[in-house]
């Protein structure tokens, strides 16, 4: 190894090339999205230099064969075995911010990486008793169907126009963060309970907000601060008044909206699709028939 462990900046587009064969076959690099990143990689048997990241790496293998993987960490040999990928394991794993760490595996593999700010669990940590230290623990090899399948999620939102949708990542990535910080950190936290939902004049300021920016690639991150609370808060607090995520309010909210322009025949499905606030129209396809049953065109018709 080398003396000093190369510092990798994965919110750099270009990171992949200092330690990598290969570019990522998708990247969250070209959204806005800012309070985590995510790559998809298809690479080689390879070994990576010691390094270390300012950012906090939670990986899960796709696919692969059987494959072995080395890790040091620390000076401390590690050595464990994915078997062949079974998608029901919902195998991931971490690599804390700041743990100097190599590796090696020995087949062709296919695997997400979330690239996740510590400002983000510092943040949701101030929701709990004792904020003061916020660290992920190393984790090489463990299952948790949550982590799996919000990686995947984040993965599919790129996947339909290779920008995502802000308001979608940060309401996924502010309940990953929770759950990480639960159950994956140095030290024990727990995160205050909220019963009586969000108070009635700041709901009300969140629907009007919503409705306003309808049209626009919200943020999770600005409502949150235009109502003085934290996302953490926000989510928890909005669900248990409107029984509905944030994120799936404003879905229902678009999709209503796109409903009575599709009445309208001087409007094009791209243009309401635009106008709604979807990425593009297979976007607004894919979500209209999951709220619908049918296709925008479909319900136009009817």
């Amino acid at each position: 190894m080398s003396a000093q462990p190369l510092i990798v900046d994965y919110r750099q587009e270009s990171a992949p090339l200092q330690i990598l064969p290969n570019m990522p076959l998708l990247s969250s690099h070209q959204s806005s999205w800012n309070m985590i990143h995510l790559a998809y990689h298809r690479q080689p048997a390879w070994e990576l230099p010691e390094l270390h990241s300012d950012q906090n790496v939670i990986f899960i293998p796709l696919k692969y064969e059987a494959v072995n993987i080395e890790v040091v960490t620390d000076g401390q040999y590690q050595a464990i075995q994915y078997e062949a990928n079974n998608p029901t394991k919902s195998g991931f794993g971490i690599l804390p911010a700041h743990l100097p760490h190599a590796l090696n595996w020995n087949v062709e593999v296919e695997f997400i990486h979330c690239y996740l700010e510590p400002t983000v669990l510092a943040q949701i940590a101030h929701e709990s008793v004792n904020p003061d230290r916020v660290e992920l623990s190393l984790v090489l090899k463990a299952t948790d169907p949550l982590v799996y399948h919000i990686g995947q999620a984040l993965k599919a939102d790129l996947e339909i126009d290779g920008i995502g949708r802000r308001f979608y990542a940060e309401s996924l990535t502010t309940a990953l963060a929770a759950h990480l910080l639960l159950h994956y950190s140095t030290r024990k936290h727990k995160l205050k309970a909220y019963d009586d939902g969000v108070p009635k004049d700041r709901l009300n300021q969140a629907i009007d907000y919503i409705h306003a920016h309808l049209g626009e690639n919200l943020s999770l991150a600005d409502m949150a601060a235009e109502l003085h609370i934290s996302q953490y808060h926000f989510c928890r607090l909005f669900k248990q008044s409107t029984g509905m995520s944030p994120h799936c309010y404003l879905m229902q909210q678009r999709i209503d909206r796109a409903k009575q322009l599709l009445r309208r025949p001087e409007f094009t499905v791209t243009r309401i699709a635009e106008d709604c606030g979807f990425a593009n129209h297979s976007h607004f396809a894919k979500y209209f028939r999951r709220h619908t049953g049918v296709s925008p065109t479909q319900f136009r018709r009817m």
